[in-house]
């Protein structure tokens, strides 16, 4: 039987779910000639490989595929163009330029959808600029309505020389040819190469405006951690400053159940935010079913004998204090079991995402959280 807390936290879960039916997702397209490892960069930001992630098909145009996130388990859209054959350039970027300037069509609303992000992407391995590109550049830097979205990504960088002498060439080109602001990045398939793809990370999320898209791209990408950790943290600072102002005025112990909305849109918040629900959909697991009744079931077990309720004694009251401190335990605990399973799967590794988030994971979690808490407090 389920208590209060499960109860709410089930509740509160189903609502959330409900919301995100709708919700929309960045767009990035993938431009450049065939072989310029469009795929390649995919699967290094992502951690995907978009031919094996799932049995859904993505949506075929004459320019190439669109993999709608919902469908594959990301929070992104995708557009990857089908690149241009050396004799192909002029119908390549007459079949691409619609969509760069009018978006995609929304898989649900039927209505187009800005393209937020634009990868150029050039191979250091044939260490060359085709003059298709420069072209295609030069018209994307002479549109003001997308020129600040694109950035050239020089893919195969492991077969650079030591010293990056070809892409220094190419960047040299295309400072010449097409424009002097026009920002360029290095990457390769090599984990242990990590070259500028946190750069292009960071640039990518700061060209889009949309908080709530920004936040998605992020929660995508499987490279940088730390800036996972970043919007986690601000998730958690924004749920313990509502838990507080709900608690105000001081409530029963008994009606603490009611901080659970806000602590539920706290958890699944971060939880996206690390890209654990793209991530257990994959592995076929249902993690919000498994993380919401764990952490109820928590919750209630735990997290209340940790926390100093006022008088001590179970019938008292929780104040401002009291929520904003089991809210800021809980988020830094789920915050943490994120962190350590994502790079793990980031590193490789197989995750049971169900035992990740058994209630003695959580609780020893919330554990650690609440003596870090107290440590930072002397």
């Amino acid at each position: 039987m389920m208590n209060k807390f499960e109860e709410n936290m089930n509740a509160a879960w189903e609502k959330y779910q409900s919301e995100k039916k709708n919700e929309l997702y960045p767009n990035i397209m993938l431009l450049g000639i065939s072989g310029a490892g469009k795929s390649s960069l995919i699967n290094a930001i992502f951690k995907r490989d978009l031919a094996k992630v799932s049995n859904v098909k993505p949506e075929t145009k004459g320019y190439g595929k669109i993999y709608y996130g919902k469908q594959y388990g990301l929070s992104v859209n995708l557009i990857d163009t089908a690149g241009y054959e050396m004799n192909q350039g002029n119908d390549y970027y007459e079949s691409v330029k619609p969509i760069l300037e009018n978006g995609i069509e929304n898989e649900h609303s039927g209505e187009n959808e800005k393209i937020h992000i634009i990868w150029y992407c050039i191979s250091v391995a044939n260490e060359r600029v085709e003059d298709m590109d420069i072209k295609i550049l030069r018209d994307i830097c002479n549109n003001a309505q997308i020129r600040n979205r694109v950035c050239v990504v020089f893919t195969k960088c492991d077969l650079d020389t030591e010293d990056g002498e070809k892409a220094a060439i190419l960047k040299k080109i295309l400072r010449d040819k097409v424009c002097d602001d026009l920002y360029c990045f290095e990457t390769c398939n090599d984990a242990e190469l990590e070259l500028d793809i946190p750069k292009l990370i960071k640039w990518s999320a700061n060209q889009i405006d949309d908080k709530d898209l920004r936040e998605k791209f992020v929660a995508s990408q499987m490279h940088d951690l730390k800036a996972k950790r970043k919007q986690a943290n601000e998730a958690i600072a924004t749920a313990v400053t509502a838990a507080g102002a709900a608690a105000a005025i001081p409530i029963p112990f008994s009606d603490a159940a009611i901080l659970v909305p806000i602590q539920v849109a706290m958890v699944a918040k971060i939880i996206d935010l690390y890209g654990v629900s793209d991530l257990a959909a994959i592995s076929k697991g249902l993690i919000g079913d498994i993380v919401i009744s764990q952490i109820g079931k928590s919750i209630s077990a735990s997290i209340l004998k940790m926390i100093p309720i006022v008088g001590q004694v179970v019938g008292s009251v929780v104040n401002a204090g009291v929520a904003a401190s089991i809210t800021g335990i809980l988020g830094t605990a789920i915050s943490a079991i994120c962190y350590v399973n994502v790079k793990k799967y980031m590193n490789g590794e197989s995750i049971d995402w169900t035992m990740a988030f058994s209630a003695e994971m959580v609780e020893k979690a919330m554990k650690a959280a609440k003596e870090n808490a107290s440590k930072s407090e002397e």
